[in-house]
Parts: C-alpha cells; structure tokens; sequence
C-alpha cells in the first residue's frame, strides 16, 4: 500500500509540473487585431438530426462580426426537424448554403463524409469545421483567425467552454480538460512529434492548401475521432498547427445528463489509441492512481502509506482546481474526482467492448461496422 500510495503522490505531482507546461502551450485567445484584408472563411457544419442545437449554432456563425463568411451546413440525411430549420434561416440569406448530403459509400464514416461533401461546396481561403452544437461569439472567428496568422498557423484548435448543467455534466464533462491540461498534452505544440496533435469538433480552423496537402477527409474516411484525425494529418504534412483556449468566445454543451455522456462516448473513446490494449493500461493506471490514496486513508494502512496519500489528494484536487479555474468550470467539481475516473473507467470498458467484440458503431439512427 505504501509503494502504491507513493506512486500516487509522484503521478499528482507529475500531473501538476504538466498544467504549467500546458498553460503555455494552450494559451487562451487573444483579441484581434486590425487588418486592412481578411482573408474568407467557409464555415462547414455537418448536421444529422440536430433540431435541438442547429439554430443558435448557425445563427451564431451569422452574427459573427468577421467581414467575408460563408456557412455551408450538410445535411447528413436527417429525419427530424434539421432540414426545415435550416430552410428557414436560408430564407434572404446568401451566406447559408444548404447542401444535401449524401449517404456515405462503403469504407466512409457518416461525419467524415459529411464534412467532405461540406469542403467541395466551400469556397473559402481558409475552413472552419465546426460541430452542429457549437455557438460562436460574435468576435469569436476574427479573434481565432487573427491569431492563426499572427502565430503562421496552418490549423488552429479551438478549445471551447464546456457548457455543463447537473451534477453528472459538472462532474464527468471536466475530464476532457484534466486529461489534457495535467497530462503531456503540451507534446502535440512540438513539431518533432507529427503523431500527437490537438483538434476539436468545437472548431478546427485550417488553411485550404494544408488541408489538401494533408488528404482532406479522404485521408480520414474511417477516423471515428476525425477532428484529432485532420490535426494530426495537417501536422504530418509538414504544416505548423495549434491551439487555443476559447472558453469566453466558443461554447459547447455536448451532452445532456448522465445517460448521453455515457453513449456519446462509448462510441468513440476506444480509438483514442491506434491499439485498445493500449487504452486499456492507461485507464487502468488512471484507475489506480486516483482511488488508491482514498483507500488508504479509509482502511488501516502503515502511517507512511497515509501520508503519500493525503499529499496525493492535495496535489490532485490543487490540479483540478487549476484546470477548473482555467477553463471556466466548477470548482466543486473537483472533488469528486474519484467518481469522475472511475465512472470514465466504465465508459472506456464499455467502449472496448464495442470496439473489439461487437465491431458496431451506432449514431444518430446510423450503425456502421467498426473500423479497423
């Protein structure tokens, strides 16, 4: 229990020296310059049976103060209320180009596909692949593409507020930025290292020509996680990519309530790594970590194993507060990060189990056979 609890101690601390690497490489958005020339943007949205957030996400985009947009919306072959939607808010507006997706060929994801329809019909400089539930300030596309070409960005990240509400949100939802912030996130900033790279459905504003260079969504037809997938290939082509915290300009709110966190990613979380087992070991060490300092403070163990324990806990909770305050999340949610790892440890066993033993991938009324 000792030598457990001492490893414990090791990986908080780990993980705090982690947060202040991560701080500088994910800096948050800075506000826009002026610029004589804006270079234009298309804005491609894929959207499969998105009446619920559809309408603010686009509206957003059009009350953007950027001076030349456009708004290229796929529908992915919805059969709830998103086409109707939409044709309302084209309605005198030139800027919305609706554009009827396609069913995806065999050996194509639905999204990837959907995304590539998007960029042929798109006749911007540079594009904005953004999520169907993500809502823009309006400054919010100046601001980011000021900074891409400020910094000779190819591809910029951006990182959005992750909107929560309820206790199972506010406790599950910050996992997406303690793994980044307090792990080796910062990697994905070197250039040496082409396999590491941060993208999100939040949005990945990325040059024309990189993205041709790195395949497009050709190159990505069965990425099950394709905003990481164009990062990671733009990076590989030889082009600079980045990211930045977006949390006072860009907001999301993927999931409503418990049940919709834990589907939303079972479906995806498998392929976080190229090899499930290796998914598989780093949860389990995230696993161990987090719960075993709790356990020694709650069953009888050697004063020593107390100890490393309590100093676990402390620096834990220091860094999830840090993280908290970074990214405009709760405080409070913090404490409960025993809970939070352990129900994600769940999710990735679930997310497993449909990736090795059943082989199916099921969204929005779609169930496409798994990748390899």
């Amino acid at each position: 229990m000792t030598v457990l609890a001492a490893v414990a101690a090791l990986f908080s601390l780990l993980s705090l020296a982690c947060f202040f690497a991560n701080r500088a490489a994910f800096p948050r958005l800075p506000r826009a310059n002026d610029r004589p020339e804006w270079p234009p943007v298309s804005i491609v949205v894929p959207a499969r049976n998105e009446e619920r957030d559809i309408e603010s996400a686009v509206r957003s985009h059009l009350e953007s103060d950027y001076p030349d947009l456009e708004v290229v919306v796929v529908d992915d072959r919805s059969d709830d209320g998103t086409r109707e939607i939409l044709a309302r808010l084209a309605e005198g507006d030139r800027r919305i180009r609706i554009v009827a997706g396609e069913e995806p060929p065999p050996g194509w994801l639905g999204k990837p596909h959907a995304l590539r329809q998007g960029a042929g019909h798109a006749r911007g400089e540079w594009l904005l692949f953004a999520d169907a539930d993500v809502v823009y300030a309006p400054d919010a596309l100046r601001r980011a593409m000021d900074d891409a070409l400020r910094r000779e960005l190819a591809l910029l990240c951006l990182l959005p507020r992750l909107s929560a509400r309820g206790f199972w949100e506010n406790v599950l939802m910050p996992n997406l930025y303690a793994t980044m912030l307090l792990g080796p996130g910062f990697l994905a900033a070197k250039p040496r290292f082409r396999g590491i790279a941060v993208g999100a459905g939040a949005g990945n504003l990325v040059r024309r020509p990189a993205y041709d260079a790195a395949g497009g969504h050709e190159a990505l037809r069965s990425a099950v996680i394709d905003d990481v997938g164009l990062a990671i290939a733009v990076k590989r082509a030889g082009c600079r990519v980045g990211a930045a915290l977006c949390v006072d300009s860009v907001s999301v709110r993927m999931y409503r309530g418990f049940r919709e966190i834990a589907e939303g990613f079972s479906k995806n979380l498998a392929y976080v790594f190229p090899r499930p087992s290796a998914l598989a070991a780093a949860y389990l060490a995230v696993f161990a970590v987090a719960i075993v300092p709790w356990v020694a403070l709650a069953v009888p163990a050697p004063v020593p194993a107390r100890g490393f324990a309590a100093l676990a806990i402390v620096l834990t909770l220091v860094g999830r507060f840090a993280v908290a305050r970074r990214t405009r999340s709760p405080l409070w949610s913090g404490l409960f990060h025993p809970v939070m790892v352990a129900v994600w440890s769940g999710i990735a066993v679930r997310s497993l189990y449909r990736r090795v033993v059943t082989r199916k991938i099921a969204w929005r009324g779609r169930t496409t056979s798994a990748p390899p």
